[in-house]
């Protein structure tokens, strides 16, 4: 770079600190301007980075004095950061360019936020270099504040992390303020949901559910009515099969599994049976033979998982019985496969 060509060093206090604190007004230019108002800056507030980057927008110019033609300079936002602090920015700018003709600018600031001003001063005067001054005790410190408000700024921009981010650990703080310590199972249970979900990709499903579920309460209301019967029947099936459970867990974990499926099966067959009655009666697409077959057909499931369940449960349980159960099954599922294919 030839030394005719004229090299501008450009603090920039984005938030205007020094107007606020200082009441010193930018834009400031010259040596003597910046020093004092890095002296009127660091009597109202010592802690002031912006101390430390105007006797560096200085230095810079000092140190290139003798191979550039060079003058420094400051231009202050606002204490509303963001479009109207760049508007500011943008006037003061252009205000220190009429008076002198830079060629380039080389950027001192304080922090990765007055780093955001880069694109308007390349619209006015290309930047050869950009300075961020940072405090040497607090150098870390200001690194994770920046890290972490980034991060933070990004999440509540991007609604699926949000929920994440903020949704769950509200839900979980509501529910403990509501239930006590009995809270911390309902939470460790919805976590737990979650996690099932998100590690067996069953979000599509879920999605689906909600999606049904809330459309049948605008278009098809017999279908609304008979998911919330089958939703409490669900509850109740649960109910069930946790106090039997509780009552049969200490036996083994086996005979514990086994007394829930065998108090809950016949209930959330009963809630499945509901569901799909309602939905079908509620949807003309739907062929009315599920009306029959359906329930059968889970009927026979749930039959042998039940039986199953008691042979965990009664170690007496004849396996001779327990193939009846798998014969009777087979046979009503026949007939629930027979019945569809009879009413199509």
């Amino acid at each position: 770079m030839a030394k005719t060509e004229n090299l501008l060093i450009l603090n920039v206090d984005r938030d205007n600190d020094l107007g606020e604190k200082a009441k010193v007004k930018g834009p400031l230019i010259g040596r003597h301007k910046l020093l004092d108002a890095a002296l009127a800056l660091g009597v109202a507030d010592p802690e002031d980075s912006d101390c430390n980057a105007i006797f560096q927008t200085v230095k810079i110019a000092d140190d290139l004095k003798s191979k550039y033609t060079t003058e420094s300079a400051i231009i202050t936002g606002s204490r509303n950061v963001g479009i109207e602090s760049d508007r500011e920015i943008q006037k003061q700018l252009t205000s220190i360019l009429k008076n002198y003709k830079a060629d380039y600018v080389v950027l001192v600031v304080d922090g990765s936020e007055d780093e955001s001003v880069i694109p308007i001063i390349q619209s006015k005067v290309p930047i050869l270099s950009v300075k961020t001054v940072i405090v040497k005790q607090s150098h870390n410190l200001e690194s994770s504040y920046f890290k972490i408000r980034e991060f933070l700024s990004n999440t509540m921009e991007d609604p699926k992390m949000s929920k994440i981010i903020f949704g769950l650990p509200a839900a979980a703080l509501i529910l403990y303020a509501l239930f006590d310590y009995n809270g911390w199972r309902l939470i460790l249970g919805l976590l737990g949901t979650y996690f099932f979900i998100k590690g067996f990709k069953l979000e599509d499903i879920v999605l689906n559910a909600f999606d049904e579920f809330r459309e049948s309460l605008f278009r098809r209301k017999i279908s609304f009515f008979t998911y919330v019967v089958a939703f409490l029947i669900f509850g109740l099936a649960a109910y069930r099969g946790y106090t039997e459970m509780n009552n049969w867990i200490n036996v083994g974990l086996f005979e514990g599994v086994g007394a829930f499926l065998a108090a809950s099966v016949y209930v959330i067959w009963l809630g499945v049976s509901i569901a799909t009655i309602g939905r079908i009666l509620g949807n003309r697409k739907h062929k009315r033979s599920g009306l029959v077959y359906i329930p059968m057909f889970t009927f026979a499931v749930a039959f042998v998982i039940h039986s199953a369940s008691s042979m965990l449960m009664k170690l007496t349980f004849p396996f001779y019985d327990f193939m009846l159960a798998i014969i009777a099954g087979f046979v009503i599922a026949m007939l629930a496969l027979v019945i569809e294919k009879k009413w199509k």
